[in-house]
């Protein structure tokens, strides 16, 4: 296996989290701003607020060289799916899956045999039984999220209460030590809801606002994985960077990027739909949006990035402070992440009686990389 290797980081090279480019162009303005250098071939900037990351720039290796075809999940075709929508795996291995089409959840063991079926409406009647996305509760029982509410449910299966503190239609959640973070991009400036299990009290903390509001609203990324949970800290899309933001900033935060990464550097202006339509198609191809963000394992995340771009995943580990981008040139729909596995959605089953069953959920194995593959970017 031949790997592209590059050189260690080089700590001296600082760059604000989010203008690499641009902010070296910009006119100053007269209200305050601090005075930016461009010091020979060094990439660096100066503003006067928001975090300042070290960017460093991602190596790159094949798919088949990160990821092994190991398993595949067939689901009970006692219970026929009309779509996948959204997938999360419990601690124990048990799949919890949406289906778009009849609205319901349903609760699958590791093996694939059916355990149970949930019907959300019996939450809230008036809630009309749309689906997001659920996720498995460390401690038992679930939490699923609707256009018009979110909802714990017990392990049974049987609803708990619907959760009046947190706005409806907020997909992307993740658990860490009891408390729930709800991600709301949609919030100006952007929110993310922290939700205690035990006392149900929340705590909001305002993120970094979008530069380029109008084509970030549209562009809102994989529904349900917005936002990723560690042991280490919380880990949330920004749809203007090309990694994954912590919650909790770090005293040295490192800023990793892909080498094809283009950055955006403007808006979409239109107001009508056909021609906003259009400008968000030529945005797609000058810059590049990420998607969502996964968890592989405790150490390492995984950004996903839209159509088109050279590399659409870009994998960080986080004790090394390395990273590694790749393109997935099978264009495999990621369901899930977790504990060194990647599951995407397969084909259909074909039963012995010639019909047609539920899509299967193909098992990567991800094999972790230790060599210092990124270098800083000059």
């Amino acid at each position: 296996m031949k790997l592209k290797l590059a050189a260690r980081r080089q700590p001296e090279k600082v760059v604000p989290a989010y203008t690499v480019r641009k902010a070296l162009n910009n006119t100053l303005s007269r209200f305050g701003s601090i005075i930016c250098v461009y010091w020979l071939v060094s990439v660096s900037a100066c503003q006067s607020s928001g975090p300042q990351y070290r960017v460093i720039e991602s190596g790159f290796t094949k798919f088949e060289d990160l990821f092994t075809l190991v398993d595949t999940i067939r689901l009970d075709a006692s219970v026929l799916i009309g779509q996948i929508g959204f997938v999360d795996m419990s601690d124990r291995g048990e799949f919890l899956v949406t289906d778009d089409v009849m609205r319901t959840l349903h609760v699958f063991t590791a093996s694939g045999r059916h355990v149970r079926t949930i019907d959300i409406s019996r939450c809230n009647p008036e809630d009309g039984g749309s689906l997001l996305s659920a996720r498995f509760l460390t401690k038992g029982g679930m939490i699923a999220t609707t256009p018009r509410g979110v909802y714990t449910i017990n392990p049974d299966g049987s609803c708990n209460q619907r959760l009046l503190e947190i706005p409806p239609n907020r997909p992307s959640f993740c658990e860490r030590q009891d408390t729930v973070y709800f991600m709301n991009h949609v919030a100006r400036p952007p929110q993310i809801h922290a939700y205690s299990l035990e006392s149900g009290n929340v705590r909001n903390y305002d993120l970094r606002k979008p530069k380029f509001p109008s084509s970030t609203a549209v562009k809102m990324g994989y529904i349900g994985r917005q936002i990723a949970c560690f042991d280490r800290g919380i880990f949330y899309r920004y749809a203007e960077s090309s990694d994954g933001e912590p919650l909790w900033s770090a005293s040295d935060p490192v800023l990793f990027q892909p080498k094809s990464y283009r950055p955006p550097e403007r808006d979409a202006t239109a107001r009508e739909m056909n021609i906003l339509t259009s400008q968000l198609r030529e945005l797609a191809y000058e810059f590049t949006y990420s998607h969502g963000i996964f968890g592989l394992d405790e150490n390492h995340r995984l950004v996903t990035f839209q159509y088109p771009t050279e590399f659409n995943m870009n994998i960080v580990n986080m004790d090394a402070e390395t990273s590694i981008s790749t393109t997935d040139n099978q264009n495999l729909g990621i369901m899930l992440a977790k504990e060194g596995r990647m599951y995407t959605l397969g084909d259909y089953e074909l039963l012995p009686s010639g019909e047609t069953g539920n899509r299967t959920l193909e098992v990567w194995q991800f094999h972790p990389f230790e060599s210092p593959y990124s270098r800083t970017r000059r």
